[in-house]
């Protein structure tokens, strides 16, 4: 039985969040800090009464791991990962925990130098899944809760000179789980650092840099409130002298001296005595600066001030010196607008978990950096921190780099929604985990808005939280998607498909405002947001807290959420779920490796891949949507618009503080697929959030039709998250449209040194001769995770993944039974005299088959044809609903690779005129090319759809020795139902007649 604690039981008890926990702060790095990362032993026990005292004080059991990291990882027998969304791991009900209770017990040694007397040590648990306690030399010093958030105790009577030995026990389940139910891996132990900090026995605590912007006038104002704290009596003559740096280095005003309250207790009746080894920190000393023209900081110019902090003794000297950052700025809400220094920004977002393939929970700085760097080179600039509050150094870098954070407390009991938010024993954890995230990131600037939390549905509370959290930090607004969702509310029994529209409208303008600052739904239609800002009522926008759902092939529609936002108003956008995917590396059997997601760890019950769900792979690999996001991300977007009877273009800067000077805008003028002229576009300096008109720089050529101009915008000089040239933004605008008929004659592009092109081969023959699979009618695709969950039916059903297309599919045959079982089918080939074939094709849908995958044609090429060309959307992969960001061109590459975690349909480019495919060694080329109408949706991949619908993991996939084509004339959208609205109704394949034409023709060069 564990020493001390054991009786008490604290990790079956939601009432108890802490033991001896010091108050949180913020967060300060002091130079007399001993890092007790790297090698510890760790032994795991399987129930907290099977941990013997000798576990704590005797010799250290178990086995080396890496502290930070997860024991989950790092090859603890019978201990794995476990995936689950909503569900627990675990039966319950509330608080009741499993019979099997993982408890690991962490131990190493550190060395103390001889401090002064009164010189007090602190352990810091960075981070701790599921819940922890420490000992030092076998005295206990504290125990505390929150997997995400640090815990502080004062170990100071328990340590001596020399060498000590630490332990840490962490529980990997506890009656906080319920209260950590997030979409994500169950893993467990020490994921953040752990330290021993060295403080003198009067230090500084806290300090609060509150900062505000006057957008009216410029000024600016700093209120700095530094707490200090204090092991015993101490005679009066303690100061802390203030001083603000500006961006620059300069130092503003005078420096600020105040003295420090009298170190008595809070009543003044005598010294304040201690019966335990914490210190007292109730002595606060405020210093304030005016400052005209400030150097304000936003995202797009992120100036930081300086705020130096010494503590100086009666006698005049330094004995404790701390360092902030802080910006300059106001975050309000007002007239439907969430605005920063008064203007209004647009939210650009992402939601991010912490995730690393290998060492899952436990990341680096430069793992967080990379992220960052990848979030701005598409665009993207606020994130929103699901859903816990992040490592103190994302708030730093997004302080100095320029980000903007919805910083998120560390609530959420999806399995009990709507429950544990009244269940009065869990009201100290919600309030707790919401104070000491406020405590901890006040200070930084990046942070917009704080949030309750994510769906814990809306009760008693999150009142007091929201009540708790504005008083610690009243400066900025307040989000919890929980509170304006029907879904979440208790007792009505009401989902979302069963609100009507309008009562949507209604209810989010009406609900919550006791807790939430913005209305911020969850999966949103775009029917739905537009009708709210449309309707004009109320006083708060609409920012929804998640969207797009980026489960596999997905963000189908996302052009059309942004259309919606940037033409209503009260809406200012969103949160993409979700940046990364949370696969794990996996080292399987034969000693090879793949990622993994939920039941590959034999972890059950499990919620399959539903986890991999990111707009980047695990690795930090972009899959292709993240392409379509930069684009509706992108800072400058132009426009054709006929001012006067004349064509221009509109130049609007989507910046709120900074103009376009840093960017180059450059045009090419496509016709016919081919270039026909490029320039530099000159545009006059564009305002923050304002438009130009400028003249086209090149009308279509005379005669000719499908003529487009496309603007990009590149980066003048080197930033911290690209390299000069980097494309932030382009558009395509049509000058002419394509002609119904094309020329047939077009031939490819020839060889260096070469001139001949002549017919291959000499005697013609017909060109779908080289065909290593004839051409077929073809309706099935290979199931998008937004189709329906493939993996495992009864998850399927259980979950609800999908819009239920895939069942329809598999209860009609589609995915089994020839095209022509299903639908009339009717071709007409026709031969040329230079071997040309041309396939004009029938295909009647009936109308019990509306909404299927493709319509469309099969066929295979032998593998040696092996690099694309051709003429149409791209570079990268499109869909009909997800190809705003992919422009009209000519395009070369390799066939695609298989970018998602699940293998699933991939690769589409829309609207193309033209495709080669070309045996480099050779000099042969297959060419097709659409008549009418005159484009095609056409993919080119090395796995056939019925082998991609087959597998289960990408590691799996063995490349084909053909190229698998399809030409489709109609291809369903994407949409993003795996978690959100389903393909908009005109990106579903009719039922009716489908016909089209297309010439296969083969050349050489």
């Amino acid at each position: 039985m564990l020493p001390d604690i054991g009786a008490l039981r604290p990790w079956e008890d939601p009432a108890v969040t802490s033991l001896r926990r010091l108050p949180m702060h913020a967060t300060i790095r002091r130079d007399d800090v001993i890092s007790l990362d790297g090698e510890w032993r760790l032994a795991v026990h399987p129930h907290p009464d099977a941990v013997p005292e000798s576990a704590i004080v005797g010799e250290p059991a178990g086995v080396p791991v890496q502290v930070p990291g997860n024991w989950t990882l790092q090859g603890i027998d019978g201990e794995r990962p476990h995936y689950t969304n909503v569900q627990m791991p675990f039966p319950g009900p509330p608080p009741r925990l499993p019979e099997r209770q993982p408890t690991g017990v962490y131990r190493r040694a550190f060395g103390l130098a001889p401090r002064p007397r009164g010189t007090r040590t602190i352990v810091q648990v960075g981070a701790a899944e599921s819940v922890h306690a420490v000992w030092v030399n076998g005295d206990f010093v504290g125990y505390g809760t929150d997997s995400r958030l640090s815990s502080e105790y004062d170990a100071t009577d328990a340590v001596r000179d020399g060498t000590n030995e630490i332990a840490i026990v962490v529980w990997r389940w506890s009656a906080h789980s319920y209260l950590e139910d997030q979409d994500q891996w169950w893993m467990a132990g020490l994921h953040r650092s752990v330290t021993i900090e060295r403080r003198p026995p009067v230090h500084v605590a806290d300090v609060h840099c509150d900062t505000d912007l006057d957008p009216r006038t410029g000024t600016g104002r700093v209120r700095v409130a530094t707490r200090v704290a204090c092991s015993h009596e101490s005679a009066p003559g303690w100061t802390v002298r203030t001083r603000l740096i500006a961006p620059g280095g300069a130092r503003v005003g005078r420096d600020a001296e105040g003295a420090v309250p009298h170190l008595r207790d809070a009543g003044g009746a005598g010294p304040h005595l201690h019966d335990a080894s914490y210190v007292y920190a109730g002595h606060v000393v405020e210093a304030e600066w005016r400052v005209p023209r400030a150097a304000a900081w936003s995202a797009e110019a992120p100036r930081l001030h300086e705020v130096r902090v010494e503590l100086v003794a009666p006698d005049g000297s330094v004995v404790d010196a701390v360092t902030q950052r802080c910006g300059i700025r106001r975050v309000e809400v007002r007239d439907r607008a969430l605005l920063v220094n008064g203007r209004r920004v647009w939210i650009f977002g992402v939601n991010r978990h912490e995730h690393h393939p290998d060492r899952g929970k436990a990341l680096t700085l430069s793992d967080v950096r990379r992220d960052l760097e990848e979030m701005r080179r598409h665009n993207v600039t606020a994130i929103r921190t699901s859903h816990y509050p992040h490592h103190p150094d994302l708030y730093d870098l997004c302080d100095e780099l320029g980000m903007y954070v919805v910083d998120e407390a560390n609530a959420e009991c999806h399995a009990y929604n709507a429950v544990l938010a009244d269940d009065e024993r869990w009201r100290a954890a919600f309030v707790e985990r919401g104070t000491r995230m406020v405590a901890r990131d006040r200070n930084h600037p990046c942070v917009i808005m704080w949030s309750l939390g994510n769906e814990s549905g809306y009760g008693a509370s999150h009142d007091a939280m929201a009540a708790a959290m504005r008083r610690v930090d009243p400066s900025r607004p307040l989000h919890y998607e929980g509170a304006v969702d029907p879904r979440s509310w208790r007792g009505g029994g009401e989902t979302r498909a069963t609100v009507p529209g309008a009562e949507i409208q209604a209810t989010w303008e009406s609900r919550g405002r006791g807790v939430t600052d913005v209305v911020c739904p969850m999966y949103p239609s775009v029917a739905d947001i537009r009708r709210y800002g449309e309707a004009g009522r109320g006083d708060r926008p609409l920012i929804m807290c998640e969207y797009s759902h980026a489960m596999g092939n997905s963000n189908g529609g996302l052009a059309d959420y942004w259309e919606a936002i940037t033409e209503t108003p009260g809406l200012q956008g969103g949160f993409i779920w979700e940046w990364k995917d949370h696969g794990l590396r996996r080292r399987m059997p034969d000693g090879s490796t793949r990622l993994a997601y939920g039941g590959d760890f034999g972890d059950a019950p499990h919620d399959g891949n539903f986890v991999a769900d990111g707009l980047v792979s695990a690795d930090l690999e972009p899959h292709p949507a993240l392409r379509e996001v930069a684009w509706v991300y992108r800072p400058v977007t132009v426009a054709l618009e006929t001012v006067r009877g004349v064509r221009r273009l509109r130049v609007t800067n989507r910046r709120s503080f900074t103009a376009l000077g840093d960017l180059a805008a450059s045009w090419e003028l496509w016709a016919h697929g081919r270039l026909a002229a490029h320039g530099r576009l000159r545009v006059p300096d564009v305002a923050p959030g304002r438009s130009v008109w400028v003249a086209l720089p090149a009308d279509a050529p005379r005669g000719s039709s499908d003529v487009h101009l496309t603007v990009r915008w590149a980066l003048r000089s080197r930033t911290w998250w690209a390299d000069a040239g980097h494309v932030v933004a382009w558009d395509q605008v049509t000058l002419r449209p394509p002609r119904r008929a094309e020329p047939a004659s077009r031939r490819p592009r020839r060889a260096p040194r070469r001139t001949a092109v002549e017919a291959a081969p000499a005697a013609p023959q017909p060109a779908d001769g080289v065909l290593a699979e004839p051409v077929e009618a073809w309706l099935w695709r290979a199931a998008t995770d937004n189709d329906g969950f493939k993996l495992l039916p009864e998850l399927r059903r259980r979950i609800r993944v999908g819009g239920g297309a895939l069942e329809r599919w598999l209860e009609q045959g589609v995915d089994r039974r020839p095209a022509g079982e299903l639908v009339r089918a009717t071709v007409e080939r026709t031969v040329a005299d230079d071997g040309a074939v041309t396939y004009r094709h029938r295909i009647v849908v009936p109308a019990r088959l509306a909404g299927l995958p493709r319509v469309g044609v099969r066929f295979a090429l032998p593998a040696r044809y092996a690099t694309m060309r051709w003429y149409g959307r791209g570079p990268h992969e499109n869909y009909p609903d997800r190809r705003g960001g992919a422009m009209l061109g000519v395009w070369s590459g390799p066939p695609d690779a298989m970018p998602y975690l699940v293998p699933q349909e991939y690769g589409l480019r829309t609207d193309v005129r033209w495709w080669e495919c070309r045996d480099e060694a050779a000099g042969e080329v297959v060419r097709i090319e659409a008549l009418d109408p005159v484009s095609l949706h056409v993919s080119a991949t090395r796995h056939r759809t019925e082998d991609l619908h087959a597998a289960a993991n990408a590691a799996d996939l063995r490349p084909s020795p053909r190229i698998w084509v399809h030409l489709d004339a109609a291809h369903r959208g994407l949409g993003t139902a795996s978690c959100g609205p389903d393909v908009a109704p005109r990106h579903e394949v009719a039922a009716g007649v489908h016909e089209f034409a297309w010439r296969l023709s083969v050349v050489r060069t």
